[in-house]
């Protein structure tokens, strides 16, 4: 009859250290496992406890009772429940008068989840005959069950925050790329942004249809940053920027120099010589209403891509600037809204 009973105890207790370790993440849940398997010591009501931080205490060293203490779970009549949010929070010297569980009955024992050195909570359980005899046993795999979910939910909140810090990361990358793609002053895309963008379009569309390239200077720029300051020479090229935004909205338009952008949009088949007449007229428009004692005036050189060749971004563009070098060369130099054209 004693062999059985030791078998039945040892039985038992590989059953508790089994079952106290069933939980795979670190969460309030998972510590009903570790209450939910107390019959075999005759315990029917306990709270277990957690610190808000395992505590190290070494032998000798005098404890100090933190403040606050939280409730993970409730055992009553075999019943366990776990507690969430402020429900958790304790003041700790009302470890024994928080009614959490049996009305009657004074035995109360409690016992500290410690591994090793560290401390992790304390257990408040019924007493009985078992548990006189098996409490430090029960302290000690409870302490280590207590241990695996803190280390448990620490990986998980350092997971978390590696996927957040990712997650930012990946925006500030993001951001960073259109910032090294962009123009300051302008906002549009600069050199690079432009050949990247110009370059997937070509890649994309080259065989579905014609695309027309533009090489488009601004006119003049030195004499109005020298006349009229440089706040007014910014004010020329953002007005230009936001010029062929307005004409080519579909299309990918970039600041790819001090006063040169460069266009590529799809070709609707029309006159080259009256696309650069309407680029034109809508600049003498904007001058016209304009307040400003100088025009703005840009020069453009025109290419098309037919969808039949393979000529390549730079080709194209070195073809559009050839253009705008002999359109140049025509265009009016005056400046001032005052001056007699000659």
């Amino acid at each position: 009859k004693m062999l059985n009973l030791e078998d039945q105890k040892n039985y038992d207790l590989k059953m508790f250290v089994t079952k106290s370790m069933q939980f795979e993440k670190g969460i309030s849940q998972s510590y009903e496992a570790i209450l939910q398997d107390l019959e075999w010591l005759d315990i029917h009501d306990a709270v277990l406890y957690t610190y808000d931080k395992p505590i190290v205490h070494l032998q000798q060293e005098a404890f100090t009772v933190p403040r606050h203490i939280y409730v993970k779970a409730v055992l009553h009549d075999g019943i366990v429940r776990t507690t969430f949010g402020k429900a958790q929070r304790k003041r700790s010297k009302d470890i024994f008068h928080n009614n959490l569980f049996w009305e009657g009955g004074s035995e109360k024992l409690l016992l500290p989840l410690f591994a090793n050195e560290v401390l992790y909570g304390v257990l408040l359980c019924n007493m009985s005959e078992k548990l006189f005899e098996n409490g430090e046993f029960l302290a000690g795999q409870l302490g280590i069950a207590e241990k695996m979910l803190y280390l448990l939910k620490t990986n998980e909140d350092i997971q978390n925050q590696y996927e957040e810090s990712m997650v930012v990361l990946r925006e500030n990358n993001i951001a960073l790329d259109a910032l090294a793609k962009s123009d300051g002053l302008t906002g549009i895309l600069n050199r690079r942004g432009f050949t990247e963008e110009a370059s997937k379009w070509l890649e994309k569309y080259r065989k579905e249809k014609d695309l027309l390239v533009a090489y488009i200077d601004m006119n003049n720029l030195k004499i109005i940053n020298d006349r009229y300051g440089h706040d007014e020479g910014d004010f020329s090229i953002q007005t230009i920027s936001n010029t062929l935004k307005d004409i080519f909205p579909d299309g990918v338009v970039g600041r790819i120099g001090g006063d040169e952008f460069a266009l590529l949009t799809e070709y609707a088949g029309e006159d080259l010589e009256e696309l650069k007449n309407r680029v034109y007229n809508v600049f003498r428009v904007f001058n016209a209403g304009s307040d400003k004692a100088y025009n703005v005036m840009v020069s453009a050189g025109f290419y098309v891509i037919d969808k039949e060749c393979e000529t390549e971004l730079a080709d194209a563009l070195a073809f559009a600037d050839e253009k705008l070098y002999i359109e140049k060369q025509n265009r009016p130099k005056v400046v001032a809204k005052d001056a007699i054209e000659s």
